[in-house]
């Protein structure tokens, strides 16, 4: 099966859900769902139990969302600011954490907020300790703050750590490749130098597929979603001068071992 360990399918760019599910199935796609919120960490789990076959729900709290500050980008395309309390949301996740796969999409960024480097990193902590609490894996956004994710994530025990998106320098690829950490490549992959180059550098044991979705299309798509990791399948393959079976299988052996076993 293909696998894209990062996806938002509860939005609202998504009103025809149920044909986007039907491809997934056509593709054999298994697709992490991740929350950013109180009212998409419910829809996740909403969604995993009505289609259980593709979906998996991933519950946290987006960095942003965890400051109780809105994302520029997500005004009028996502959501409404939903106001957070980091600390009840936790609870919820532990009492639902036989229904999950992953502790995400939580982290640090930069990109708009620039002043609460301690809040962030305080939040970023308390999932982490989640995650080792839950023994999953967590998925971590860390736009514009890529170092002090991984100084911060290194001092923890985790090792099932999923860098989505993942932009930062190849001096900080290797620390992520060296501690045992994955990437997940996105379908953009294609057109992305950064991406091909962690593809090139990094073991296919470590690494995932993802879209982001309904984020990152690729080219000549108006949204991105699911079935369309399998671009990041054929980049990968070419890259790694294998088969894409090959890269399927590993990155769903890859899957198995870390999503679906404890």
């Amino acid at each position: 099966m293909l696998v894209d360990v990062h996806a938002h399918l509860n939005h609202p760019r998504f009103p025809d859900l149920d044909k986007v599910i039907e491809r997934c199935r056509k593709n054999k796609v298994v697709v992490v769902n991740n929350g950013l919120n109180p009212a998409t960490n419910r829809s996740c789990l909403e969604l995993a139990k009505k289609y259980p076959d593709v979906v998996k729900a991933a519950l946290g709290v987006y960095p942003l969302d965890g400051l109780n500050i809105q994302d520029p980008d997500a005004i009028g395309i996502t959501r409404e600011l939903e106001k957070v309390d980091l600390d009840d949301e936790i609870e919820f996740i532990k009492k639902n954490k036989k229904d999950i796969v992953a502790i995400g999409e939580v982290g640090i960024d930069y990109k708009f907020v620039k002043d609460k480097n301690k809040e962030q990193a305080e939040n970023l902590m308390k999932f982490a300790q989640l995650a080792e609490k839950l023994k999953i894996p967590i998925i971590v956004h860390s736009r514009g703050a890529e170092k002090d994710v991984v100084d911060l994530l290194e001092t923890t025990k985790l090792k099932k750590i999923v860098m989505h998106f993942f932009s930062g320098n190849q001096k900080l690829v290797k620390r992520i490749e060296d501690n045992g950490w994955f990437f997940s490549i996105p379908a953009v992959v294609d057109r992305s130098q950064q991406f091909q180059l962690i593809v090139e550098r990094v073991s296919l044991n470590q690494l995932f597929t993802e879209t982001d979705s309904p984020y990152a299309p690729p080219t000549g798509e108006d949204r991105s979603e699911p079935s369309f990791v399998r671009n990041s399948l054929k980049t990968i393959a070419k890259i790694k001068k294998l088969t894409e079976d090959e890269v399927e299988k590993n990155i769903f052996m890859n899957f198995q071992k870390t999503f679906l076993k404890t």
